[in-house]
């Protein structure tokens, strides 16, 4: 299999099909798309999440915090709490692990996250550091992925491709700039990991959007085709609606990257009735995050997701970021 996320045929053969003992607290589990499994607990939602995180070496603890929660925000709950598995290969240095604990725990006191518990050992099974965290939380209702509805608008807040953006100008700092991208331009990129957390914008909307998605590897384009086919509709985008810095779209293309279709985790998609646009928009322009709206939902036609004259009509979309790892 190629590098990057299993192809749905795959996971719904070996993956999804194998889920155990059936339960009945549990009333989202894993299907394409949905962020975070969802359990019942009476008077209570629980919503937890786990992400491996292997697309960056330097910025791995800051990820580790930001990607999971980012999963328990979009069902509109809260990230409480978090359980990190820390893989070392031999030869590391105490100075590898200093570094992804110490942004580990400056990224989950920013978001009033407790680490609770995990794991931490050398092993032969990875040949670079390897983080891979669970996010929980708590909340008296929960979004799905799969709540979107012909007419509902489309609003994306930041820009596409800002995480790929922060690792090209973190981990390939002076291949980049042997590409010719501008030092200035590599220093503003390594800033977005400050913005990579979607907590407070996807909480600000839990009670307004139908659907509301974290899009992480394969992007924007794969996050909204995961809307898409999660809800059973297609969505239609403006390109010159799409927001993409400056900074993601001089980073991608130096590497051949399309900032549509690589790791945009800071990005939230949401889907929100037309009543309640302009209560959405107001929320966001509160909390200062930037927004777009970028289309509309449609019924299901024979795309997921029109984004111009580009259509994807399967819910994947190859990241080509990982390949600079392999």
């Amino acid at each position: 299999m190629k590098v990057g996320k299993v192809p749905p045929q795959v996971l719904s053969r070996l993956v999804w099909s194998r889920r155990g003992a059936p339960r009945q607290e549990v009333v989202v589990g894993p299907a394409l798309g949905e962020d975070a499994a969802v359990i019942n607990l009476g008077d209570r939602y629980m919503a937890v999440h786990t992400d491996p995180i292997s697309g960056s070496v330097k910025l791995l603890g800051f990820l580790a915090v930001y990607v999971p929660t980012n999963d328990v925000a979009v069902r509109g709950i809260e990230p409480m709490w978090l359980s990190v598995a820390i893989f070392l290969p031999p030869g590391a240095g105490e100075e590898v692990l200093d570094a992804v604990t110490s942004q580990i725990d400056l990224a989950a006191r920013e978001l009033g996250v407790a680490v609770v518990g995990g794991h931490t050992e050398v092993t032969t099974a990875v040949t670079r550091p390897l983080v891979v965290a669970t996010a929980m939380g708590v909340g008296r209702r929960y979004v799905t992925t799969s709540g979107a509805r012909p007419g509902d608008y489309v609003v994306m807040t930041k820009s596409a491709g800002q995480e790929a953006a922060s690792i090209l100008a973190t981990d390939f700092e002076e291949e980049a700039l042997r590409r010719g991208v501008d030092k200035a331009a590599v220093e503003r990129a390594k800033e977005f990991i400050k913005s990579i957390s979607v907590a407070k914008e996807a909480l600000a909307l839990a009670d307004i959007a139908t659907a509301m998605h974290d899009p992480t590897e394969g992007g924007v384009a794969n996050g909204l085709a995961e809307i898409a086919y999660a809800s059973g509709v297609s969505i239609v985008v403006d390109p010159q609606k799409v927001v993409v810095y400056p900074e993601v779209e001089v980073l991608c293309r130096a590497f051949g990257i399309d900032p549509l279709e690589t790791l945009s985790s800071g990005v939230l998609l949401a889907t929100v009735p037309p009543s309640r646009l302009p209560d959405a928009e107001e929320r966001l322009r509160k909390l200062h995050v930037p927004y777009s709206v970028i289309g509309r939902v449609v019924p299901r036609a024979d795309f997921l997701v029109k984004i111009g004259e580009k259509m994807y009509d399967k819910p994947y979309v190859e990241d080509k970021l990982f390949l600079l790892f392999a």
